[in-house]
Order: structure tokens, then C-alpha cells, then sequence
């Protein structure tokens, strides 16, 4: 079909994407062409156009004479993110709750009440590991509370940005990061946006992220300075699609 590789191209950027937001394509990790191909089972010229996409993302970075690696970590990056998750959430959720009328306000009830009815860790044999259903649910409700903003572009620079956020939570897990209790932060969040309190919504959704992003920073999490001057393994995928929240 003329239209497959492109097809193919389009999925496979979302799956690496998806791989290195969670954490599976760890920063610094060499990309080669070779190697992206044996893991997804693809042609060479998806996997270029791929990584070219991702290199324009901020994903990944092309270096001289070296090849592609997945973009680093750093504390700088992370408060950059957070900066602006602040000041573009708060801003769409103050217009949702002057904008959002009923069907709006029960979108917000039924997201957080699906959220709020499933574990965020799954016991298994080898110990807990996050439930990828949450995590589905978490984005589902953040969204939600923004969904009646009135602007496309600004809904897509926040959700954008959460998947950003959660790329650090995602190595915060790894590093061993603390696992704090947001249940009751997720609670008052959805009874002050419905009330239409907006500033003291706006300012709990900001408690909110700033306390997940003192706790990822807790982890130390860092890319190795080295990890740019040496090829790396074949990545470990595990088998899990979500990260626990923060």
C-alpha cells in the first residue's frame, strides 16, 4: 500500500515516544538505526524519520558525528517544566471554571471517581508495580479539568507538558523516589473546582505539582555525563506501561 510507511512512520514515533517517556529508552541511551529496527521490527527509513520527529520534539538529540540519544535529565529541565505546567494549567483552569457549565462539571466528578476507585500499584510476584490503568485515569482527570478552557493550543501545551512531568516520575520510580499519598490532594482539587473557586484551585493545583516535583527531586535523579561518550545496550523494556504518580 503507498500509504504504509507512512503509516508505519506515524506509529512508530508514538511508540518511541511513548517508550522514552516511560522511561524504557533511558537518558543517553545511543540510538542506532540498526538497533531501533531489531527492536520494533522495522525498516531503516520509519526508524530515520522517527528519530528526526523526536530530535525536533526535544526527545532526542542529534550530536555531530556521534548519532542520536535520547535528550538528558536535569534539575534545570525539570523546574523549566514545572514552571511553565504552573502558569499555563492555572491559567486554563481558571477559564474552565468561568467557561465550564454541567456537562463540563460531571466530566470532572466521573474522571476523578474512576481515578479515585483504582489502586495505583498491581501486587505481583516479583513485588508491586504501577498500575498503567491509573495512570490512564490521572491524565484522564488533569485533562478534564481543563478540558473547557476554550483553547485548543493551550490544552495541547498542557497535555504536552504532563507528559514531560511524567517522564521524571517515571525515573523518580526507578531511583528508588519517595511515594507520597495525593489521594486527598486529588479530593480537594475537584471539590474547589467545582465549588468555582477558582484561585484557590488554581493554588492547589500548583501545591500540587510543586510537591510532586520536590519529590522527584528527592530521587537525584541525573543522566551520566558519560552517557553521550559510550554506545549503549540494547535497552531492558520491562513489562509495565504506566509509572506511579507522585
Amino acid at each position: 500500500m503507498p500509504n504504509a510507511p507512512q503509516s508505519m512512520g506515524i506509529s512508530l514515533v508514538e511508540t518511541i515516544r511513548g517508550d522514552i517517556l516511560a522511561a524504557r529508552l533511558t537518558p543517553g541511551t545511543k540510538l542506532t538505526v540498526k538497533m531501533l529496527s531489531d527492536i520494533y521490527d522495522c525498516g531503516a527509513s520509519p526508524v530515520r524519520e522517527a528519530l528526526n520527529r523526536l530530535t525536533s520534539e526535544g526527545l532526542v538529540d542529534r550530536i555531530d558525528r556521534r548519532g542520536f540519544f535520547v535528550s538528558g535529565i536535569s534539575a534545570d529541565d525539570l523546574a523549566d517544566i514545572l514552571f511553565n505546567r504552573c502558569l499555563l494549567e492555572g491559567e486554563a483552569l481558571r477559564r474552565s471554571i468561568a467557561r465550564g457549565g454541567a456537562e463540563w462539571e460531571e466530566a470532572v466528578l466521573i474522571s476523578h471517581y474512576r481515578l479515585s476507585v483504582l489502586p495505583r500499584q498491581i501486587e505481583e510476584g516479583a513485588g508491586p508495580r504501577p498500575n498503567p490503568v491509573w495512570e490512564v485515569a490521572h491524565k484522564r482527570f488533569h485533562m478534564a479539568l481543563l478540558s473547557a478552557c476554550g483553547s485548543r493550543l493551550l490544552l495541547e501545551s498542557c497535555e504536552r507538558l504532563h507528559e514531560l512531568n511524567n517522564r521524571y516520575r517515571h525515573f523518580s520510580r526507578i531511583a528508588g523516589g519517595p511515594v507520597r499519598s495525593i489521594e486527598t490532594e486529588h479530593r480537594r482539587l475537584c471539590d474547589l473546582v467545582l465549588a468555582r473557586r477558582a484561585e484557590d484551585a488554581v493554588q492547589a493545583l500548583t501545591e500540587h505539582y510543586q510537591r510532586t516535583g520536590d519529590a522527584v527531586l528527592k530521587a537525584r535523579i541525573e543522566t551520566r555525563p558519560e552517557a553521550h561518550g559510550t554506545p549503549a545496550e540494547r535497552p531492558h523494556f520491562p513489562p509495565t506501561d504506566g509509572a506511579n504518580a507522585l
